[in-house]
């Protein structure tokens, strides 16, 4: 079944061209779409994006469904508070504004998400491009609750999932976008996601954002209930929570990725580099979680750093092979940074997140406090366990004037 991002809009028509859809923008809301426009390379959204060759279809998505006849309000607010962010985000002399004119479209944006009900297919891809269009504004600002924003949308989408399925492997994507954001914060909280994407329903595809790891989430899924359970069970490791960590241990040591047969034909080899290295950091990652659960920080250090080292390494090669950053793979450098105790080493992990962590200056500022955060409580002797990440999380607000300090 074809979705609605098949159709064909020329790459530069549609939204920036056509003042007639968005009759009732201001003055700045205006500047910020027409600067979106005029920025060709590098685009603001090609660092979410695993390869170059998604640039287009991935605008084409968007611009396809605010054309569509229904709940389209809704997606404009959205459209404007990422532009509004994104500028932001670029250029300093716009952070002011972007943020007053982001979070002003953002809030609408949100109600609208709240009140939305899926009664036919176009309500089911409203729903998700709109998910992906807030949580990318939650990305960029102080407490914009991604984790929430992505928990909501799912939900929503939860109970046909099965619909999706059947539809075009661009809907998928922006599925796994919020998959992969709520994924990733429930690791790190040790709480439970809100779908589990089957272990055949996503291989021998190629995914606009995780490439060739969609597949994976199936196994993170299971890894964040058996932190979920220890958490919820004070870190007890009985009978039952040693089975299910060697479960998982089993399913990610059988893991690979499963690309299409003609990925070398359709992707540069700088674009399957990336692919194949994210792949292979997000399963390092969840090897050195799962080995985090079983032994507190402190504990069995030398099989912990061993997967730290092969993670910031395999990062390491890619930036310089590809010339950019991987997505998705903050919290994998994140977490691996957990593992460092010399000073030396820490700034060198300190000094290489703008490197790695290009989606947001919220985001590397988020980094660099919850890097921060850990390491003060290692260096005063606290004995943490992987459940115990998270309240590190809730004690590391961000504040827009110290990510102004990041550029």
């Amino acid at each position: 079944m074809a979705s609605h991002c098949d159709s064909y809009i020329p790459f530069d028509k549609g939204l920036y061209s056509n003042p007639a859809l968005f009759p009732e923008l201001d003055r700045w809301e205006r500047h910020f779409l027409n600067l979106m426009k005029d920025i060709v390379a590098p685009s603001p959204l090609d660092k979410f994006l695993i390869g170059s060759s998604f640039h287009e279809s991935h605008h084409r998505c968007f611009i396809q469904n605010l054309l569509q006849p229904g709940p389209t309000s809704i997606l404009k607010d959205a459209t404007v508070a990422c532009a509004a962010v994104l500028l932001g985000d670029q250029y300093t002399q716009y952070t002011k504004t972007s943020v007053e004119v982001g979070h002003r479209r953002a809030a609408l944006a949100v109600s609208g998400l709240r009140s939305l009900q899926i009664s036919e297919k176009q309500d089911l891809i409203t729903a998700l491009v709109l998910g992906v269009a807030i949580v990318t504004f939650a990305l960029h600002v102080v407490d914009g609750q991604p984790f929430l924003i992505s928990h909501c949308t799912l939900a929503l989408v939860k109970p046909v999932y099965q619909n999706l399925l059947a539809m075009n492997h661009g809907v998928m994507d922006m599925l796994m976008c919020l998959v992969s954001t709520e994924t990733f914060e429930c690791l790190i909280r040790s709480e439970v996601p809100t779908i589990r994407i089957g272990e055949r329903d996503r291989c021998g595809v190629v995914d606009r954002y995780l490439g060739l790891s969609s597949s994976l989430f199936a196994y993170l899924y299971d890894l964040c209930e058996a932190g979920h359970l220890m958490k919820v069970s004070g870190g007890r490791v009985d009978a039952d929570v040693v089975k299910r960590l060697e479960t998982v241990r089993g399913s990610l040591g059988q893991w690979k990725p499963s690309p299409p047969p003609d990925l070398v034909e359709r992707f540069t080899r700088s674009e399957v580099v990336g692919m194949l290295a994210q792949a292979k950091v997000l399963r390092l990652s969840a090897l050195l979680i799962l080995h985090r659960l079983r032994y507190p920080y402190g504990q069995h250090d030398k099989e912990a750093l061993q997967l730290s080292r092969a993670i910031t390494a395999e990062i390491g090669i890619a930036l310089r092979s590809t010339g950019r950053s991987i997505p998705c793979t903050a919290l994998p450098y994140t977490i691996a940074g957990f593992e460092i105790t010399e000073a030396e080493t820490r700034a060198a992990v300190v000094d290489k997140i703008d490197d790695v962590v290009t989606f947001s200056r919220q985001s590397q500022l988020q980094v660099r406090r919850l890097l921060s955060s850990v390491w003060d409580a290692r260096d005063g002797g606290d004995q943490i366990h992987w459940f115990d990440i998270g309240d590190y999380v809730r004690q590391t607000p961000s504040t827009w004037a110290d990510a102004q300090g990041t550029t």
